[in-house]
């Protein structure tokens, strides 16, 4: 019989709550070790809830625990004293994102996984989705050849959050999020940059297999640190270029509404998750048409912890979630700040 897998979670709160403890759940090979908090009151609440054995205010003390895996749920003030404090306890780590307040911490931390051997997961899970995983490898497959020009735009019902309402990530439970970590650009790592461009900068590294190369951007309201909109325009690494936008919307609407499109020098996708479809457009007579159902358009929040635990366990993991992509985001939201100081473009660190 396989040993347990040791699991500790760092700052639990609602997201925690909702996504990944109901997630190592599922696992009978995974002993929930030790769940922190800065409150002990909510430490004993969800170590009761799931069955932790402990419970803790110190998330300094809970890596004496001997954690095969960690999973750090902090808000991105505090992810890399966590981070590479719990790689260099021996655990893999699951980060969630924004990644890094800048692209040196994120560096800073990547480095530790390396010296330290073990795995490094940043919370992305739109990459796992089937609609998206499958318009990655056409595009890897050379449908419509050299990406010459691709579209992502996102919106998503957040616009209460920034505005200092409480989020409920999940009602069944009522566990609330503190609304400093929406509302404070120095703990959040910004307002819908960091909630949800980061979740659409990684996914088109992702999908497309590239890099920035330079973006120039806007936002609403213009370069302040807490925004609710932004629009980005760039250049890929292999030449394509990109336009990205960012809409914070209310609660009322539908929470996440994707829309992506790539165009190559041999046809072009167009994906439209809300209808469930892939459409390509090739020469002429040459189209069709792919149809998904609701699961394969679903986001897979659970993937990252699920993965996580892949690592854990001494197997091999599809990328989407690596510290690699975390980077390349962070050192994007680096450039995209650097040109709302400038009012031009900027270069994007590799």
């Amino acid at each position: 019989m396989s040993p347990k897998i040791r699991v500790g979670v760092l700052s639990a709160g609602a997201w925690s709550v909702a996504v990944h403890i109901p997630e190592l759940k599922k696992h009978p090979d995974v002993e929930l070790v030790v769940v922190t908090n800065q409150s002990i009151e909510m430490a004993n609440k969800i170590k009761e809830m799931f069955g932790f054995e402990s419970a803790l205010d110190s998330w300094e003390k809970a890596l004496e625990y001997k954690l095969d895996a960690v999973i750090v749920s902090s808000p991105p003030i505090a992810h890399e004293a966590m981070v590479i404090a719990a790689l260099n306890a021996g655990a893999h780590v699951l980060c969630e994102k924004p990644f890094a307040l800048n692209g040196d911490s994120a560096s800073r931390m990547i480095l530790a996984s390396k010296k330290s051997n073990r795995a490094l997961l940043i919370g992305y899970g739109w990459p796992y989705t089937d609609i998206f995983s499958r318009v990655r490898d056409l595009i890897r497959e050379g449908l419509i050849g050299k990406v010459e020009f691709a579209n992502l735009g996102i919106t998503c019902g957040i616009r209460e959050i920034l505005q200092g309402q409480s989020s409920d990530h999940s009602t069944s439970t009522g566990f609330l999020s503190e609304k400093q970590t929406y509302l404070d650009p120095k703990i959040a790592g910004g307002g819908a940059i960091g909630t949800t461009m980061s979740h659409s900068l990684g996914l088109l590294i992702h999908i497309l297999g590239d890099s920035f190369d330079w973006v120039a951007s806007s936002s609403f309201p213009a370069g302040e640190a807490l925004d609710y909109h932004e629009s980005v325009s760039g250049q890929m690494k292999n030449g394509a270029a990109v336009n990205m936008y960012c809409v914070s919307t209310f609660g009322s609407a539908p929470h996440v509404t994707w829309r992506f499109e790539a165009f190559g020098d041999k046809g072009d996708l167009r994906v439209d998750p809300t209808n469930r479809q892939i459409t390509f457009h090739g020469a002429i007579g040459d189209s069709w048409v792919q149809d998904f159902d609701e699961e394969g358009v679903t986001y897979k929040s659970y993937m990252p912890t699920a993965l996580l635990l892949e690592r854990a366990r001494g197997n091999e993991i599809p990328d989407g979630c690596d510290s690699s992509i975390g980077q390349l985001v962070v050192n994007a939201t680096d450039g995209i700040y650097e040109s709302w100081r400038t009012g031009s473009r900027s270069k994007v660190a590799p």
